[in-house]
């Protein structure tokens, strides 16, 4: 019954690590700039993602909303020509109040990833 058990677990942890890499190879957000959560005492002029890969321009979005869920982004998110991580939206003069930002993005494996977060501008 012993070598079962052990072809089990060899059988069980080879799988962790071979599906590992396929784990880590979608984009994920690092950083974002605002901050998630962040009190600003100015509005920011534009909102930056940034990811642990090259993102797709084609397949990826930033939408800004107001706390009533109205948007105030205008045109599409741009993809940073310098650094294909990072992925910016332009935001017009922000008013005081809380705002949600909702993303999303594909990676080099095809694979859309989705969030939001919300920043509060006094």
């Amino acid at each position: 019954m012993k070598p079962m058990h052990t072809m089990i677990v060899a059988a069980v942890m080879a799988g962790a690590t071979l599906a590992s890499p396929i784990a880590s190879a979608h984009a994920t957000l690092k950083s974002s700039t605002p901050e998630a959560g962040a009190v600003l005492e100015a509005p920011p002029k534009e909102v930056a993602l940034t990811f642990n890969e090259k993102v797709e321009q084609a397949f990826s979005s930033i939408a800004v909303a107001d706390s009533q869920g109205r948007a105030v982004s205008a045109g599409p998110a741009q993809v940073d020509a310098a650094n294909p991580a990072i992925l910016r939206l332009a935001v017009p003069a922000l008013v005081a109040g809380t705002y949600t930002v909702t993303w999303a993005v594909a990676g080099r494996d095809g694979h859309r990833r989705k969030g939001e977060f919300k920043f509060t501008v006094k």
